[in-house]
């Protein structure tokens, strides 16, 4: 079985220094889910080494995707998700987390504004929204046989003009 790549930290609660710290960081509600049930998969592939949260409220069981045992969090936990894992969620009680993005050296990384969520690589330059929800690249979009998506530049649809049939040039009058 493979290592489980989700890390709670050893404190619980974590320490204070780190939960001043992601007072700064952006809240999640899991109340504002995009499905509302509380249970749903996430892969953490984004442009980032991890995904460093502190619970604020509220509880959780994460099954991973690699078969490793399922990781409950809850309140008070410092949580660090690693580029790579994926899970399913199944909240218990209404959560709130603060989260930000970290790269490899340590340093705060700013997410890209459209990322691919197949493989996240930056895709706000060229995009295909499916299904009103998911952004994919155009590498990824192809790989799911290309149909159903709006193509997309900088996050704007891009509007197809019709081609204009060409018109036969009128030959010139001879005297």
């Amino acid at each position: 079985m493979s290592e489980c790549t989700v890390q709670i930290t050893h404190e619980r609660p974590a320490s204070d220094k780190y939960a001043q710290a992601s007072t700064s960081w952006p809240l999640w509600d899991s109340t504002t889910h995009e499905d509302g049930s509380g249970k749903f998969h996430f892969a953490y592939n984004g442009d980032y080494t991890t995904e460093r949260t502190y619970i604020c409220s509220g509880s959780a069981t994460l099954t991973p995707d690699d078969g490793s045992d399922p990781v409950h969090i809850r309140a008070g936990d410092a949580v660090w998700f690693h580029h790579g894992f994926s899970c399913e969620w199944a909240v218990h009680e209404p959560m709130t987390k603060r989260y930000q993005y970290f790269g490899a050296d340590g340093a705060i990384k700013t997410p890209a504004a459209i990322a691919c969520d197949d493989c996240g690589v930056d895709c706000e330059k060229e995009s295909y929204l499916v299904g009103g929800e998911e952004d994919l690249c155009p590498q990824c979009y192809a790989k799911r046989g290309g149909t159903g998506g709006e193509h997309q530049r900088m996050g704007v649809a891009v509007v197809v003009e019709e081609e204009v049939e060409a018109r036969p040039k009128k030959k010139a009058k001879t005297t």
